[in-house]
């Protein structure tokens, strides 16, 4: 779980897809390989395998070879002691690439693993759904980054652990502001903002709250909120911390602040933070601030 919530954190709010995906050849391959049966290890030390065919968190059918035909088993929940999928290995390939910052190989891979496990999430251990929150980002990156959402929603109910549900509720949210769902995104953002605070791991909060009142032209709150996480970030990377320093810069110049705003720019880029490129309330100002300071410059 730890080595998940790492990730996230080190990939922000921004995925660089390098390389490519997977060969077609080699998804069909994996597709037959992950289409084998799973297996039930029963309480009473019986062995099953078979293809699941319904799904409940109390219950699970499985389709079974019986000679030339089959048998179809039903077994309570409480009935079986373990669940082996085939495909397991793939998990920790997946891994590799995402710290090998192969996203779209990954999310190839992850493609094939979500749709072979997603209706057995309900009976599986919940350190699959907690798997399955890396899932997020990449699909944000995808050419359907709608998708999100409703993975989020499927997954949402198996996962227990804080920090995943944590991790899944900034990816929700996420997903939300990415998918200019502003009224849904600010909800929840008035939600995260009061239960965490701005020296955590993630502006993530902050940023997509503050990117409101600056829509709506309430340029001194969204200032205000975009600096709270700055001001308490330390050199450990928060996530969204870059959105936010532009948001600062966006709410300085709507003020008339610009050297206020010129000095946060420059703070921006000495931390190494770029002015994130996919927030389109935000892209206007970066021309702006880059006019005024080579006015300044010329001056």
């Amino acid at each position: 779980m730890k080595h998940v919530l790492h990730l996230l954190l080190v990939w922000g709010s921004s995925l660089s897809s390098y390389g490519q995906g997977l060969p077609v050849a080699d998804q069909q391959a994996i597709a037959a390989e992950l289409k084998a049966p799973i297996t039930l290890k029963l309480n009473n030390r019986q062995t099953i395998t078979g293809h699941p065919i319904s799904v409940s968190k109390e219950q699970l059918q499985v389709a079974s070879a019986e000679a030339a035909g089959e048998i179809i088993f039903t077994f309570n929940r409480d009935e079986i002691e373990s669940i082996q999928v085939p495909g397991e290995s793939y998990k920790s390939l997946v891994m590799e690439w995402l710290e090998a910052g192969e996203d779209m190989q990954a999310l190839d891979l992850m493609d094939l693993l979500y749709q072979q496990r997603k209706a057995l999430l309900p009976v599986l251990p919940a350190s699959e759904s907690n798997f399955f929150v890396l899932y997020i980002p990449l699909i944000l990156e995808s050419p359907d980054p709608a998708r999100a959402i409703g993975v989020s929603t499927h997954l949402r109910p198996q996962i227990k652990h804080p920090a995943a549900l944590r991790a899944l509720d900034d990816a929700v949210l996420e997903s939300y502001q990415r998918l200019q769902l502003f009224d849904e995104a600010v909800a929840m953002a008035k939600t995260w903002v009061a239960e965490r605070s701005p020296y955590g791991e993630s502006a993530l909060g902050y940023y997509v709250l503050g990117s409101d009142h600056l829509r709506r032209a309430d340029y001194e709150t969204a200032l205000d909120l975009a600096l709270q996480p700055i001001v308490f970030s330390s050199i450990i990377a928060t996530d969204q911390l870059d959105h936010c320093y532009a948001l600062a810069v966006s709410a300085a110049l709507e003020l008339r602040a610009h050297e206020h705003a010129a000095l946060l720019f420059r703070e921006m880029q000495a931390r190494g933070f770029c002015w994130p490129a996919g927030d389109t309330t935000l892209k206007p100002y970066l021309t702006e601030i880059e006019q005024h300071l080579a006015n300044h410059e010329v001056d």
